[in-house]
């Protein structure tokens, strides 16, 4: 167990200097291809309710992607408060507060109901052709996907994703996960 976690924050070390490589020009037009093969790909079309994040300085940008289309689908992005992910309607007239992480979220009322969530939008820091997923190693996703049967969609660059990663019992499979090179699942 020990192995499998000092495995994980090697690759999350690993992973973060790999962006350091990259400019955020370069990570932007990254993000654009890959928003552009989400936009057509069939569940998001389908979907009308929408559970997704607003993405952190060198993850795949989202926020662009969630104004195009907030008029067309309902937005809902994750709030944390200590150990659980919440999340909460995001409309064009929401009004936004600055996480203890740095990452934008409504404010609002928080939703516990999820079934009606159509597709789930996920960021990680690694993913592999197996569907498995490595987050962040605080488990808000992990504790959180396993109350859904909503398909999971990993977003992720091309250098983030490998044959395969170190992962636990715990850990959530992603259904499908789409790179800059296309889409899996």
């Amino acid at each position: 167990m020990e192995n499998i976690a000092a495995e994980k924050q090697q690759l999350r070390k690993k992973i973060s200097k790999l962006k350091e490589g990259y400019t955020d020009a370069c990570l932007l037009e990254l993000s654009g291809n890959i928003i552009s093969r989400l936009e057509v790909f069939e569940p998001f079309v389908s979907a009308s309710r929408i559970f997704i994040y607003n993405n952190m300085p060198k993850e795949v940008a989202t926020s662009g992607f969630i104004k195009k289309w907030i008029d067309k689908k309902e937005f809902y992005l994750p709030v944390t408060d200590k150990n659980t992910m919440f999340l909460r309607k995001y409309t064009s007239d929401s009004v936004m507060t600055k996480s203890a992480y740095g990452i934008w979220e409504p404010e609002g009322e928080n939703i516990s109901d999820i079934s009606g969530i159509d597709l789930i939008i996920v960021p990680g820091v690694a993913f592999d052709k197996k569907m498995n997923r490595l987050g962040y190693g605080k488990g808000y996703y992990d504790r959180f996907l396993p109350e859904t049967t909503a398909p999971k969609v990993g977003l992720c660059f091309g250098f983030q994703l490998f044959d395969s990663i170190p992962n636990s019992a715990w850990d959530v499979k992603m259904n499908y996960i789409i790179t800059e090179k296309g889409i899996i699942g």
